[in-house]
């Protein structure tokens, strides 16, 4: 076994005796290793994840955020007497703090930190991954909406933004000014025609951070909210938990609904070569809608309503740009595979961009409807 992960281990509140170590390869930022404790006629199995100190530059707000929001839950599950949802539970040091600093061999500091391990669950990376997946997508919506329909009496004073201006569109856009007036690759005059359409599309795009705080109210909002983030019931998958909640910070409920439809209802990767497959299904973003309206429509204000629709081409337009900045840039933020990587994956977003400005209209009528159907029930 791993002799430096048993070391730090043996530093955790874990029950019983180490058994097995497990690393766990699917997450980007993270690294995580799963472990086995046996204890009497039992076994107790953990999380224990390295923080990526390069993405989150102080782990120990990270951790406060996360501790906050998952007692939370945890209270509010309690008190609806709901045993099927869960959340992460910390285990704490045997100092009864929530991080284990451990300085390696070259005399950096390493940060741990451990969970429970949820069992009986399922992610999925698709919804083509699932035999239905309108199903799929409907329940995916609905456990982001309870979510944040749990947190939608947090007090947000408590909240640290752990990523600053993770995303305010404008800033990301003046990014992008930056980097075409630097061009240091030369890359910009490669892509002048989608990038006169971006500057022309700004100020519609600019509406949630313009509105955050006034007539958008500042919520907690998770800010990953792709489809592997949610553990599904392997029986009847039932969303059960909200994982990855390093980004769990101060935002608009927008972000949240606007990226998780983007990146969950687009019917193919960033980096599909095949054009004529990159476009948003309109059906699955329905019933994503469905979903997550069922839980907030009650928590949610009239402009939160009606932008609804519009934050999915907000984020994509958004994710748009930062795809186009990089490749200007010289691919310093998104990793590659190849030499016009994130050339591709801006087209690609850029042409969901398009699809779903032809989509909007129906998609803001099919929010108005459901909104008013649950309202009158």
């Amino acid at each position: 076994m791993n002799e430096k992960i048993i070391e730090i281990a043996n530093n955790f509140d874990f029950k019983g005796s180490l058994d097995t170590i497990t690393e766990n390869n699917q997450g980007n930022i993270n690294k995580t290793y799963i472990l086995i404790y046996k204890d009497k006629n039992k076994s107790n199995k953990y999380l224990l994840q390295k923080i990526n100190s390069n993405v989150f530059k102080n782990p120990y707000l990270v951790m406060k955020n996360i501790e906050l929001i998952t007692n939370h839950i945890t209270n509010k599950l309690k008190k609806m007497k709901d045993t099927t949802h869960k959340t992460l539970t910390i285990i704490k040091t045997k100092d009864n703090e929530n991080l284990y600093t451990y300085t390696n061999e070259d005399g950096e500091k390493e940060y741990y930190r451990a969970y429970n391990f949820i069992e009986n669950c399922i992610s999925y990376d698709s919804f083509n991954d699932s035999k239905d997946a309108k199903i799929l997508a409907y329940q995916v919506g609905k456990s982001f909406g309870f979510f944040q329909k749990l947190l939608s009496d947090f007090p947000i004073n408590l909240l640290d933004e752990t990523i600053k201006d993770f995303h305010n569109t404008p800033k990301r856009f003046n990014d992008l000014l930056e980097s075409i007036e630097n061009n240091i690759t030369k890359r910009a005059f490669k892509c002048e025609k989608e990038i006169v359409m971006l500057i022309s599309k700004l100020k519609e795009c600019s509406v949630i951070m313009n509105n955050l705080g006034k007539s958008i109210p500042i919520r907690p909002t998770h800010n990953d909210t792709k489809l592997n983030n949610i553990l599904m019931d392997k029986e009847t998958n039932e969303g059960i938990a909200i994982i990855d909640l390093d980004t769990v910070m101060p935002g608009s409920i927008l972000f949240d609904i606007g990226d998780g439809i983007r990146s969950a209802c687009s019917n193919a990767l960033e980096d599909e070569k095949d054009k004529d497959k990159i476009f948003f299904n309109e059906d699955l973003i329905k019933e994503y809608l469905k979903g997550f309206l069922e839980e907030t429509y009650d928590i949610l204000t009239n402009d939160e309503i009606n932008y609804m629709g519009l934050s999915i081409k907000i984020i994509t337009y958004e994710q748009t740009i930062r795809f186009l900045t990089d490749y200007i840039n010289g691919d310093t933020y998104f990793k590659i595979r190849y030499k016009e990587h994130n050339r591709d994956r801006f087209k690609n977003q850029y042409i969901l961009l398009e699809d779903i400005e032809n989509k909007l209209d129906n998609i803001n009528e099919f929010i108005f409807k459901t909104v008013d159907e649950l309202k009158n029930k």
